[in-house]
């Protein structure tokens, strides 16, 4: 990793209406309560493997795998189907409301992106993948910068 490409720990943020946002957190010094407030929760579920995710991972030529954190009780609080979520996880699970994007080791220690080749790598290799689902605006129609 060269040093000009560094950039603070940073995750991606998809939220159902498919707006991404590139989020300030450094999943290596978050506790788990910590990394579920990012999206509103109070208990997350880690996606460790899937098609996707793993074919992203390579895709990217990534020394750690991506995952892809979710509220384990979306469902039962009624939260919006999340279309890019249902996408990475080969619609293995109904995933609703935002959910993480980060790495994770062998040792599945989570961490966050600390290269801005690795983010966009990910995030274009994402929507690529998904298509039209992700948007480049929020949901108050403001602009995506990183878009």
């Amino acid at each position: 990793m060269s040093e000009d490409n560094e950039i603070q720990p940073t995750i991606l943020v998809i939220h159902p209406s498919g707006y991404t946002e590139f989020l300030d957190a450094d999943m290596t010094a978050m506790s788990y309560s910590e990394i579920a407030s990012v999206i509103d929760a109070e208990d997350i579920e880690i996606m460790h493997f899937s098609g996707p995710l793993s074919n992203i991972t390579k895709e990217c030529g990534l020394e750690k795998n991506i995952v892809m954190c979710f509220d384990r009780k979306a469902v039962a609080k009624g939260l919006e189907s999340n279309s890019i979520g249902d996408v990475l996880s080969d619609e293995a699970h109904e995933v609703k409301g935002a959910i993480i994007i980060a790495l994770e080791d062998n040792e599945y220690n989570s961490s966050s992106f600390e290269n801005e080749e690795d983010i966009e790598n990910v995030f274009e290799a994402i929507d690529d993948l998904t298509g039209v689902l992700r948007r480049e605006t929020d949901d108050n129609g403001q602009y995506d910068a990183w878009a």
